[in-house]
This record gives structure tokens, C-alpha cells and sequence, in this order.
């Protein structure tokens, strides 16, 4: 759609063109016969039979499908004139295909929008790509540095390094399980501690109970003897 717009407007530019190269021309032509008959004199003008008149027909078919047609009328002079008129006419025509062929030449070079549109984004990514590939070159070049650097000694100290550490993550998993179950102990402890306390607390009544029926029944037989003597 851009495309036949940008095309619509290149060729309106170039007929703007022909109609102004036409009309410039035409002022020209007529300048130049005004002066050519006040040369003349009035008795070889009134022998004259008449003008001869030739129509020529220009066209050129654009790739958008429409055809670009000029048509123009050219007046045949006796003698002295013709040779100026056909100078004029090859003048025009020449004139006219320079500039179709202008107008059709930036009309067919130029680039539709449509058509960059594609290229710039695979020049884009391509781009992308390269500083990417870039990116990873150096990062490899600085890993390989870290090695040199190291060496196999600085190598043996990271794998101790992370041996210590996956030892202290196994002492604390067992630590926290140890906790958990004295935790768990405690509260079994608590447990049966209270329960021994509330037995003993049943044991102190029940006690107390038997020591008061022993006293009473201390008291009945003390009282029962006495009565018998």
C-alpha cells in the first residue's frame, strides 16, 4: 500500500514536470515563430496553402500497470522553418524521455519501505548475535584466565572448600534432629512427671483417710474399754 502511494506521488511529480518542460516549451515555440513571421514578408505568407499539422504519440508503461502517454502536435513550416521545427521536435522528445526516464529510473531504484523493512531486522539480529558470540568470547577468555591464575592448587582448595561446607550442613540437620527429639523426650518426661504428681497426690488422700479411720477406731476401742471397767 506505501509502495503504490510512494509510486502514485513520483509519478504526479514527474507529469507536474512534463506540464511545466511543456508549457516553458510551447512559450518558446511561439517566441520564436512570432519573430520568425514578422521576418517574413506578407506576400510569401499569403502563398502559403496552409499549415501541415503531424501529431506524435508518446508512451511507456510503468510496473505498477499505467501507462504514461504524451501526445503532441507539431507544425510542419515550409523550408527555412522546418529545419528549426524538427530541431524543436527531437528537443521535446528528447526532453520528455529524459525525464520519463528520470522519474521511471527513481521510480524503479528506489527502495520500497516495505522491502528495508525485512532487511533492517535481519541486520538487527545479526548484530544481536555477533555481540552475544562477542560477550561469550570474552567470558571464556576470563574463565580461562581464573584457571591459569589458580591452577590446580587453587582447584583442590575450592573442593575442600565445599566438602567443609556440605560437612557443616550435615552436623546441623543433625543437631536440629537431635533437638527435635529431645524436644520430644522433655515433653514425655513432663508428661509422666505429672502423672507420677497427681498419683502421689491420690496416695497423700488416700493416706490421710486411713490415718483418720485409724484414729477413730483407736478412739471407739479406748472408749469401749474404759466403759468395761
Amino acid at each position: 500500500m506505501m509502495e503504490d502511494e510512494e509510486r502514485q506521488k513520483k509519478l504526479q511529480a514527474g507529469k507536474a514536470k512534463l506540464a511545466e518542460y511543456r508549457q516553458k516549451k510551447a512559450q518558446s515555440d511561439g517566441q520564436k515563430k512570432q519573430k520568425k513571421k514578422k521576418k517574413k514578408p506578407e506576400s510569401d505568407v499569403e502563398e502559403q496553402r496552409g499549415d501541415q499539422t503531424t501529431v506524435f504519440s508518446l508512451s511507456k508503461t510503468l510496473r505498477s500497470g499505467e501507462t504514461v502517454t504524451h501526445d503532441q502536435t507539431y507544425t510542419i513550416e515550409p523550408e527555412s522553418e522546418v529545419s528549426t521545427t524538427a530541431e524543436d521536435c527531437s528537443s521535446e522528445v528528447n526532453g520528455f524521455h529524459e525525464r520519463t526516464s528520470s522519474v521511471i529510473g527513481e521510480e524503479d531504484l528506489q527502495p520500497s519501505e516495505a522491502h528495508m523493512e525485512p532487511q533492517s531486522h535481519v541486520q538487527n539480529m545479526e548484530d544481536e548475535l555477533a555481540a552475544k558470540n562477542l560477550a561469550l568470547e570474552e567470558l571464556s577468555r576470563e574463565l580461562e584466565e581464573i584457571r591459569g591464575v589458580f591452577g590446580a592448587e587453587g582447584v583442590q582448595q575450592l573442593q575442600d572448600f565445599e566438602e567443609a561446607l556440605k560437612q557443616r550442613d550435615e552436623i546441623i540437620t543433625q543437631l536440629t534432629s537431635n533437638l527435635q527429639q529431645a524436644r520430644t523426650e522433655k515433653e514425655e518426661v513432663m508428661r509422666e512427671f505429672l502423672e507420677l504428681t497427681e498419683q502421689s497426690q491420690k496416695l497423700q488422700i488416700q493416706f490421710q483417710q486411713v490415718s483418720n479411720l485409724r484414729y477413730v477406731s483407736s478412739t471407739i476401742t479406748i472408749t469401749v474399754v474404759n466403759r468395761k471397767q
